[in-house]
């Protein structure tokens, strides 16, 4: 049996300034035929699809793969070039018994504010109703009806920090084969309730989450349920279907998927108040810091989560740092033109303004004296578990400056998450040997800090993925939904 495998994969922040175009997956991850292969057989989606076709004993045909960080809207030429080079390959090198999609769930396109749904819609269109259709999502997805009712089988990422991308992909890729096999007729039900969860409060480890999942997989105790995924929904994006999700997959029971994701929508529901809890000020955070006794102590800059859509460059904690006299602290930061003026110049003393330079959200450049310690070109790779499955990163060239205040910064030419811990050790740091490190996210850098750090403080800090909603212009919301309208929405 053969399966089309392809990719287009994107988390989009509609709030952010800077659209996503064709260039940006050019310049991150464009992979065809083979190149998939080589790259993605690792702890991640596609890894996972891999994993059960060797497993299973079915046919992987790799046609593409697209991939870039969160920025703003994707452009619908960006849009429709990759789309149809999709398209255009499943079509020239079928026939094909099954397709498998790895998708975020979260994209947003000029045209289409459900870009993930589009695409199904158009794989389905092409290959008819027969051909069995499979998506691997994200836990951030903002899951739709119109994704569900183009597929076979829709499977979510059910941790936070995603650590089971793999895990996922390998069921969503088994249903599917059994599907083709026809060993069962899966038929899905998806729930919408009018909520939305707090960033802060997606860590699936911890309750209310933890507590969901727990139910969410008491369903399984029925042997029609094939498949329970919860959606935690991506809150940076100014669409309708924004929000919570819940997919219940049977064998060929409508009314019990249905029930079913009633069940577990009405359980989240409930738990509705304990989704919306606030996190300290900046300077309570660095204050908090100080006063630990152990180190290193991690402060996750919310308002600067690069996995969100953020522009990595923000310096509110660097300049509050300042104000209230803190120092010691480990950054990477966003910031090619600095890059380029401290190259060549290893050992020099140097006067930059850092920072601050991608729009008028993230603070202001910050000047700092200091020596230029290192140099790095930027690709290294982690072979642990990383939020995503990610193993191969790219900071691009990168400068460790040692600033007059005795803060290290790490500049980067290039958006890089603090998903690893190996961009450190490959500039020969030790984050450990630091009293603060300031990780750019939420919940995405907890794999890599979570076994150095005695303390991990999510701050309240300001920008494009701020954990205050009501910071953000909502004009394609639904309405009411908690937490924006608490007294007035409903779900019964």
């Amino acid at each position: 049996m053969r399966f089309a495998l392809a990719g287009f994969n994107h988390e989009t922040n509609t709030f952010h300034s800077i659209p996503t175009e064709y260039e940006n997956f050019e310049k991150s991850v464009m992979l065809r035929g083979e190149e998939i292969t080589k790259l993605y057989e690792t702890p991640s989606s596609v890894g996972g699809f891999y994993q059960a076709s060797r497993d299973l004993g079915f046919e992987i045909v790799p046609l593409m793969f697209a991939q870039t960080g969160p920025l703003g809207t994707i452009t619908s030429d960006a849009f429709e070039r990759i789309l149809g080079e999709i398209l255009d390959l499943i079509e020239n090198n079928g026939p094909f018994d099954a397709i498998l999609l790895d998708l975020h769930g979260a994209a947003v396109s000029e045209q289409f504010h459900d870009m993930d749904g589009e695409i199904t819609r158009r794989v389905r269109n092409l290959v008819g109703p027969e051909i069995p259709i499979g998506i691997n999502l994200d836990m951030h997805a903002n899951v739709s009806k119109k994704m569900v009712d183009n597929t076979d089988i829709t499977t979510v990422y059910q941790t936070t920090p995603h650590l089971d991308a793999d895990e996922r992909g390998y069921h969503c890729a088994e249903l599917i084969y059994k599907t083709a096999k026809k060993e069962i007729v899966p038929v899905q039900w998806i729930e919408t309730p009018p909520l939305i969860i707090n960033i802060v409060n997606h860590n699936t480890d911890e309750d209310p989450m933890k507590s969901i999942l727990n139910e969410s997989k008491k369903l399984f105790s029925d042997n029609e349920i094939i498949s329970v995924s919860v959606a935690e929904g991506y809150p940076y994006s100014d669409i309708e279907k924004m929000g919570m999700s819940f997919v219940v997959i049977t064998d060929n029971n409508k009314n019990k998927a249905k029930d079913f994701s009633k069940k577990i929508a009405k359980y989240a529901w409930d738990k509705r108040l304990e989704m919306d809890s606030s996190v300290p000020s900046i300077e309570e955070g660095l204050k908090e810091a100080i006063n630990t006794k152990e180190k290193p102590v991690v402060l996750m800059d919310a308002g600067d989560n690069i996995g969100g859509g953020s522009s990595a460059d923000s310096t509110h904690i660097l300049h509050k740092a300042r104000e209230i006299g803190i120092s010691g602290i480990l950054q990477t930061i966003y910031d090619p033109d600095s890059v380029e003026e401290c190259m060549g110049k290893i050992g020099s003393s140097i006067t930059l303004k850092v920072g601050g330079k991608s729009d008028d959200m993230h603070g202001e450049p910050i000047e700092v004296s200091g020596t230029i310690k290192k140099y790095f070109e930027g690709e290294f790779e982690d072979l642990g578990r990383t939020h995503g499955g990610g193993r191969y990163f790219d900071a691009g060239d990168t400068i460790v400056l040692e600033t007059e205040d005795e803060n290290t910064l790490i500049l980067t030419s290039k958006r890089v998450g603090n998903t690893s811990i190996e961009l450190y050790h490959s500039l020969g740091l030790n984050p450990i040997n630091y009293p603060i490190i300031i990780a750019k996210g939420v919940m995405s850098p907890r794999p890599a800090f979570e076994p150095i750090a005695s303390k991990i403080i999510i701050l309240d800090s300001p920008g494009v993925t701020a954990t205050g909603l009501n910071n953000f212009s909502f004009s394609n919301r639904r309405k009411p939904m908690f937490p924006f309208e608490k007294d007035d929405a409903v779900y019964k």
